[in-house]
């Protein structure tokens, strides 16, 4: 499962990001690491991006990445 299927205003935690490089590291440096609880506070319109909220940080990301996030309710 990952971020992009929960619904808006559901809790899970990160399993792990498939990502590397550059964007792994932004993601670290906010907080959004394995073990950390997530929130989706919204979705865009045509759900194209997500609005996640993890450690009183908000942060958009776009579908593509959105997908990459995994979680475990």
């Amino acid at each position: 499962m990952n971020v992009f299927d929960l619904k808006m205003g559901e809790f899970a935690t990160i399993k792990r990001i498939d990502l590397s490089g550059g964007a792994l590291e932004r993601f670290t440096a906010l907080g959004f690491k394995a073990g950390e609880r997530v929130e989706v506070l919204s979705y865009s319109l045509f759900k194209s991006s997500v609005l996640l909220s993890c450690n009183a940080v908000r942060l958009g990301v776009r579908k593509p990445l959105a997908l990459k996030i995994e979680v475990e309710v």
